[in-house]
């Protein structure tokens, strides 16, 4: 580095590394070397225009994949709407039931209440002249373990 004590600024040399001052040089705009186009085999040309064009087949295939994705989601998406439509009427129903679980179950106490089973019996044999089976009228039979017994021919 040259130093120029007691000359003036034209006294520094022009390759000088810093520049002291508030302005710089003018430089010289450095001239970058383009790019030789490398020499490629036909191979690697034809693979490099392959890759950037697609062809009929593969945007099928494309095409093929994003309808089929957008018919899954759409049949999820109604399915999904027919499960929450379900479940409200389900709930609507369950409350429908409970609601007429409680008036019978009104019904039934307010019918037990008004009419005991003593005064059926009493009106019964009194007004319309039911009486008691006698041991004649009764018929046993076998069981076989279920609730209820069938009667395919008339008993005399």
């Amino acid at each position: 580095m040259a130093t120029t004590q007691g000359r003036g600024r034209s006294a520094y040399l022009r390759n000088e590394e810093y520049v002291y001052g508030n302005a710089a040089r003018a430089l010289q705009p450095v001239q970058v070397e383009e790019k030789k186009e490398l020499h490629l085999s036909n191979r690697a040309r034809r693979n490099r225009e392959r890759a950037t064009h697609m062809n009929f087949g593969y945007v099928l295939f494309l095409t093929f994949a994003i309808v089929a994705t957008g018919t899954a989601c759409l049949q999820y998406l109604k399915l999904q709407s027919e499960i929450t439509n379900s479940v409200q009427r389900i709930s609507v129903l369950e409350s429908r039931l409970n609601e007429i679980k409680a008036e019978n179950d009104d019904t039934e106490s307010r019918i037990k209440g008004t009419v005991g089973l003593e005064e059926i019996k009493k009106r019964a044999m009194n007004e319309l002249g039911m009486q008691y089976a006698t041991p004649e009228q009764i018929v046993k039979y076998a069981s076989d373990d279920t609730d209820y017994v069938r009667q395919y021919i008339d008993i005399d």
